[in-house]
């Protein structure tokens, strides 16, 4: 038998903490930008298109942009935000509003599973622990309240490790949800994210908590019951379309290191190593803190995280693409090792990280009701002008009751970091509060500001103003994906695509350039340009051909 266990409860500290309010502040930090705005780049204009495209061919089988396949990932988030778009858009709520909600479903997967293996590795009333030093943690803010495929990822590899976790307890469930996890991550990520899971899960017996038949009977559980389940959407995908199919397995099947046809490996040095500094903090310096209060890693608290931490690294160490959404899976280890000693730190380090947080968050709090007064009412003045600078397309607009929530929650942190006898639950727990507060002020006060200036819907509507009425055909290059999407979504334009090497089909053309090309083109008039405020890279361009 299994002879771990965790912590004994008598060794805890009495909390302080009412576990309802803990439970308040994860359903806050979940909708924060969720609803009441158009979509922004970088993914969700592309994965909005897919949601349309399911919704208005039936196609849910082939993700696809119009008639495009897109393959940037395997379904699982698009269907699960088109099956709220489907049944809330647009009786109840907008298509991008509908479908958003998809993120913190996953969202609250991701950290329901984190936290129970927080509790089976580390104790009783330490899931909660985890919780608020991942929800505080950087990195997950703004990847947690998009449409992005890549919350279905992250769910997937949290309920992969809780099942590791949950092996030493209970392996037919663990293998059960192991096999889940399984699923979850082929059709939310791709083949190299299972074979991570399916690395740390075949090396663990390495250790003698996870050496016994029952563990073996988890495994075998886990691939008995997902191996079926993860074909059937590929064996689906080759009866529909063989040659995405064949394209998938060639170019994406491996993520980021692409696919079987063109396997890419390494990126440049340095990159995740710094990207990790800020995008794990602070359940870098709290897990930091567990090893060196650890010296000898004989406990399963500590085996399972530093291996699946040490199985990542090497993934993101292979890759060739630069992306920090692919250090989210580091998120969940550092965080259970950095709820294993949170009690045990120093009352001198647990009031540095509050003061920190204070400092910070008021600071970034303030200068939020700071720039609302003046985007809204003109004063400070040059911060007024510095916000008419950065979306000159806003036009002021007051909510009351935007106002009324964003005054009760930064009353409502003001109160809780000015508690004495901070310990370290506390200080992580006030770190999530300030965290929440400064993106849930942005996403409430600003929004209309911030939809304004990353929206492109003023851009296609200036561009659609100017459009002869006798231009029936408009064209564009058929790589010019985010011009087609925006025109169709905003501007109910269809463009027509046509390849470079390929003669205009059509007397107006849409062009995207940089600025440093320029739009002007011999035998082509320049009707109008246009980009997002402050938009170095991206310039539109409409253009006629110049008669005769």
């Amino acid at each position: 038998m299994l002879t771990y266990s965790p912590h004994s409860d008598h060794h805890l500290p009495k909390p302080t903490e009412k576990p309802w309010l803990l439970l308040l502040l994860c359903f806050i930090w979940l909708w924060p930008g969720i609803f009441g705005h158009d979509p922004w780049k970088p993914d969700e204009p592309y994965v909005l298109a897919v949601v349309e495209t399911m919704l208005d061919t039936g196609n849910w089988v082939v993700p696809m942009i119009g008639d495009t396949p897109y393959l940037e990932a395997p379904p699982l988030y698009y269907w699960v935000a088109a099956t709220f778009g489907y049944w809330l858009a647009p009786d109840w709520l907008s298509l991008p509003d509908a479908a958003r909600l998809a993120t913190p479903f996953f969202m609250a997967l991701g950290l329901t599973f984190a936290g129970g293996a927080g509790r089976e590795l580390v104790g009783r009333r330490h899931g909660r622990s985890v919780v608020m030093i991942l929800i505080g943690c950087v990195g997950l803010i703004a990847t947690g309240h998009q449409l992005n495929t890549a919350v279905a990822a992250f769910a997937g590899f949290a309920a992969a490790f809780y099942a590791l976790a949950l092996t030493l307890r209970a392996p037919g469930l663990a293998g059960a949800l192991l096999a889940l996890a399984t699923v979850a991550l082929f059709l939310s990520s791709s083949l190299l994210e299972v074979a991570l899971v399916w690395m740390v899960a075949l090396v663990l017996p390495a250790f003698r908590a996870w050496r016994s038949n029952r563990y073996l009977i988890t495994l075998g559980i886990a691939l008995g019951l997902s191996i079926p389940v993860s074909l059937f959407w590929p064996w689906m995908l080759g009866r529909a379309a063989p040659a995405v199919l064949t394209e998938w397995w060639q170019v994406r099947a491996l993520g980021p290191i692409n696919g079987f046809g063109r396997i890419g490996l390494f990126h440049d040095f340095g990159y995740y190593g710094l990207v990790s500094l800020w995008y794990t903090w602070p359940a870098w310096p709290l897990a930091a803190w567990t090893l060196y209060r650890n010296r000898r890693l004989q406990r399963p608290l500590l085996q399972l995280p530093l291996m699946f931490f040490a199985v990542v690294i090497v993934l993101l160490t292979l890759s060739d693409r630069q992306s920090s959404e692919y250090a989210l899976p580091l998120l969940l280890p550092l965080a259970v090792l950095g709820a294993v000693e949170l009690d045990t730190l120093r009352r001198g380090a647990a009031s540095f990280l509050n003061w920190f947080g204070l400092m910070a968050f008021g600071l970034f709090g303030l200068l939020i009701w700071a720039g609302w007064a003046a985007m809204n009412f003109g004063w400070p003045e040059r911060l007024a002008r510095r916000a008419t600078y950065f979306s000159p397309y806003y036009q002021p607009e007051v909510s009351l009751l935007a106002a009324g929530c964003a005054l009760v929650a930064t009353a409502a942190w003001v109160w809780a970091v000015t508690r004495r006898h901070l310990r370290g639950r506390q200080a992580v727990t006030n770190w999530a509060a300030g965290m929440t507060l400064c993106w849930g002020l942005a996403l409430t006060l600003w929004l209309p500001w911030l939809d304004a200036a990353k929206s492109y819907r003023p851009v296609v509507e200036r561009m659609m103003a100017v459009l002869p009425r006798e231009a029936e055909c408009v064209a564009t290059e058929s790589n010019n994906q985010i011009a087609r999407i925006s025109w169709a979504y905003y501007g109910d334009l269809v463009l027509r695509p046509f390849a470079r090497e390929e003669a205009v089909p059509c007397d107006f053309r849409l062009v995207v350039r940089n600025r440093a090309q320029g739009l002007a083109e011999p035998g082509w008039t320049l009707l109008w340009e246009g980009a997002r405020p402050r938009e170095k890279n991206e310039l539109f361009g409409l253009l006629q051909r110049t008669s005769g």
